[in-house]
C-alpha cells in the first residue's frame, strides 16, 4: 500500500490574511509583484517585487499560523531578523556577502523584510541532473566556507558544556514530535519495530531517551567548543551563487537560523550533507513510500521519487573529507575529535526535525517528475522514514564502535 495521498488540513485563514497583508505591503511600497517564489523551505511567503524605480526587492513575510514548529513560528522569524542585525554589526567582514535587510514591517501577528534581488543559483545547482559537477560543487562549498570561516565562524569560540546533543538535537525531537504524531500513518508513529528499506529500526523517540539516559555514548562526540553564530540553517538554498568574479564564485548567504548565541558548526555541516541526501531533491521530487506488514513489525521501503540525483550522492559521500582537509575548517575542529561522528549524527536528528517542519509550511509544491502535487504528509513522511533509518545506524555505530563511520554510514544511501 502507497502512502503518500493525506493531506494536512488547509489553513485558508493564514492565506487569506497573507494576502491582504502582501496587498498592503506592496501598496506602501509603491512596487508590483512579479514572480512568487515557492522553493524555499519554510512557511514564509517570498516575493519578488519591481520596484518603482525599476530594480527588483524580494519580500519575506511570515504570519502567525496555529500549530507551526519551533523555527517555523513567528518568534523564530524575528529572531532571524536580530542575527542578521548581529551579524552585520558583529562580523563587518560578512556584510559584502550576507543578505541585506533593507525594510521591515511588524505587527501584532505577524513581520516581514524586504531586501535586494539578486539574479542567482542555489550552491547545488551544478550537481542537479544531466548538468553534475561535482567539482564545481566543492569549489562553491570551499569559497562559502572560507568567507563563514575567516569572517564569522572565527570570530568567537566558547568552550561547550556536556549534553549539547541531547539538549539540542535529541529534545528537538521530543519537542515536535506531537505533530508527527497528530498527521503521519500511525504505523509509522507508533511505538513497535519500524523496518525502513530492510534496517530494523528503533522509534527515535527510544532512541532520544536512550541519549538522555546514556550520556556515555555522545560524551566523546559532543562538541567541545561553540563559534559565532555566522548561520545555524546552512542547508544548500540558503547559499546563492550570484556569478563569477576573478574565476571564483560569488557568494550570497541568506535565512539564517535565529539564534544570537555561539552555535556548534557540525550543525550548519550536518545542513549541508541532510540537503544532500534527502532534503533537496525530496522537496523537488517527492518521495515514493510503500509499507507491508502487521502486528508489532511495520516494513517500509522509502525513496526520492526517480531516485537520488547522481551528483548529489557523489557529493555527499565526499563532504565529510572536503571539511576534514579544507584549510580554514580543519583548525576550527582541530581540538573537537567528535566532529564527524557528531555531524552525522545530527544529519538524523536534522531529518526528523524536518518531517515535522513539512507540516507546519501550507506552501502548495508541485514535483517536477512529471505535475504531481506534493502533500505535506508525503514529504513529512519520507524526511521522517530516513531519519529513523539513518539516525538508527548512527546510534548503533555509536554503541558498537563509540564513533561512526561516514563510509558506511552512507552506504544507506543505496539501500
Amino acid at each position: 500500500m502507497t502512502t503518500t495521498t493525506a493531506q494536512v488540513p488547509e489553513q485558508t485563514s493564514v492565506g487569506a490574511r497573507e494576502d491582504e497583508l502582501i496587498e498592503e505591503l506592496t501598496g506602501e511600497l509603491r512596487a508590483t509583484v512579479e514572480e512568487e517564489v515557492t522553493e524555499g523551505g519554510s512557511p514564509a511567503r517570498i516575493l519578488r517585487l519591481r520596484m518603482p524605480d525599476g530594480t527588483r526587492q524580494v519580500l519575506k513575510l511570515q504570519v502567525e499560523m496555529p500549530g507551526a514548529v519551533d523555527g517555523h513560528d513567528l518568534e523564530s522569524f524575528r529572531v532571524k531578523l536580530r542575527q542578521i542585525d548581529k551579524i552585520r554589526a558583529d562580523a563587518p567582514a560578512l556584510r559584502d556577502v550576507y543578505t541585506e535587510k533593507l525594510r521591515e514591517f511588524h505587527g501584532h501577528d505577524w513581520s516581514a523584510y524586504t531586501m535586494p534581488y539578486y539574479p542567482n543559483e542555489d550552491i547545488a545547482a551544478v550537481i542537479r541532473g544531466e548538468r553534475s559537477d561535482v567539482a564545481e560543487f566543492f569549489n562553491r562549498f570551499d569559497v562559502t566556507m572560507s568567507l563563514l570561516a575567516r569572517r564569522g565562524w572565527s570570530l568567537e569560540e566558547v568552550r561547550s558544556e556536556p549534553g549539547q546533543i541531547a539538549e539540542i538535537h535529541a529534545d528537538r525531537l521530543t519537542r515536535r514530535f506531537w505533530l508527527l504524531e497528530r498527521h503521519l500513518p500511525r504505523e509509522y508513529t507508533e511505538r513497535g519495530r519500524l523496518v525502513v528499506n530492510g534496517v530494523p529500526c528503533r522509534h527515535p523517540l527510544e532512541i532520544a531517551e536512550l541519549l538522555g539516559q546514556r550520556p556515555e555514548l555522545t560524551r566523546h562526540v559532543d562538541a567541545t567548543r561553540l563559534h559565532f553564530p555566522a548561520h545555524g540553517d546552512l542547508n544548500t538554498r540558503n547559499v546563492l551563487i550570484t556569478g563569477r568574479e576573478d574565476g571564483r564564485p560569488t557568494v550570497r548567504i541568506i535565512d539564517p537560523r535565529g539564534t544570537l548565541q555561539p552555535w556548534d558548526l557540525g550543525y550548519d555541516w550536518g545542513k549541508v550533507l541532510f540537503s544532500l541526501t534527502v532534503w533537496d531533491a525530496g522537496l523537488r521530487e517527492g518521495f515514493e513510500i510503500d509499507t507491508a506488514g502487521t502486528g508489532s513489525v511495520r516494513e517500509v521501503s522509502v525513496h526520492q521519487r526517480g531516485g537520488l540525483y547522481p551528483g548529489y550522492r557523489e557529493a555527499a559521500r565526499g563532504l565529510v573529507d572536503a571539511i576534514a582537509d579544507h584549510e580554514d575548517l580543519a583548525p576550527l575542529v582541530a581540538e573537537d575529535p567528535g566532529w564527524r561522528s557528531r555531524l552525522l549524527l545530527g544529519h538524523g536528528f536534522h531529518l526528523l526535525a524536518e518531517a515535522a517542519c513539512r507540516l507546519s509550511d501550507i506552501k502548495k509544491r508541485a514535483s517536477t517528475v512529471g505535475s504531481i502535487d506534493l502533500s505535506p504528509i508525503e514529504l513529512a513522511g519520507g524526511h521522517y522514514l530516513l531519519g529513523v533509518l539513518f539516525l538508527e545506524d548512527a546510534v548503533a555505530q555509536l554503541e558498537e564502535n563509540g564513533e561512526i563511520d561516514p563510509r558506511s554510514h552512507l552506504d544507506l544511501l543505496d539501500l
